[in-house]
């Protein structure tokens, strides 16, 4: 008796506490992905004194309409001739929805590319519009052989590193082409409030 006793308080005990120790999953938070160290993000080609250097700045700027919306495009291509991967080229189109502002506003609207990793700034923050942007984004003539098929990916990123996995309609690795493909990159929870305050999106690998 005494020994099925110890055995049940035993069962309450260890009950409690694993009930403590639970995680809300139902919680906003718990949709994040925390990273406590830097994304491993794709690596791109740039380097002191070559074609695609990472001491420039790759940027482009366009004055948007809240009642049409537009198109902000960015395209660096650089021909190599003989290369191994072949010429080396950027697409980058990003789509700001009609009536994601206030339809009288006009706001300057900012894409830059960082030249170590494949990851863009886009500014104002669509934290700040009504509805979500859109991205489509290329990279061409690199070496892709390092990506990992299993964690290359395309996320959202927060001032504190939280991670937001983004929808699209494709995700692409082509070892022979030496390319990767993002079609209709968006943020579901972006007009919910949910999302992190943040305005960097990239690839991971």
């Amino acid at each position: 008796m005494k020994a099925l006793f110890n055995s049940i308080l035993f069962f309450i005990i260890l009950l409690i506490g694993c009930t403590d120790n639970s995680s809300d999953l139902t919680s906003s938070e718990a949709q994040i992905t925390k990273q406590s160290t830097s994304p491993n993000w794709v690596k791109l080609p740039g380097d002191k004194g070559k074609d695609f250097s990472v001491d420039s700045k790759y940027s482009t700027q366009k004055i948007i309409s809240g009642k049409d919306g537009g198109v902000i495009n960015l395209i660096i291509k650089i021909e190599r001739p003989n290369h191994k991967f072949g010429d080396f080229e950027i697409s980058t189109q990003v789509t700001i929805e009609e009536h994601s502002f206030p339809e009288n506003e006009e706001r300057l609207f900012t894409v830059t590319l960082n030249p170590n990793n494949a990851f863009l700034n886009i500014s104002p923050s669509p934290n700040t519009l009504n509805k979500h942007i859109k991205v489509d984004w290329e990279i061409k003539g690199f070496d892709v052989s390092e990506i990992n098929p299993n964690k290359f990916n395309f996320f959202y990123v927060g001032k504190r590193y939280e991670m937001i996995e983004t929808s699209k309609e494709e995700l692409k690795v082509d070892y022979g082409k030496h390319k990767i493909k993002v079609k209709s990159a968006i943020i579901n929870s972006t007009t919910t409030g949910d999302t992190p305050d943040g305005t960097w999106y990239g690839f991971t690998r």
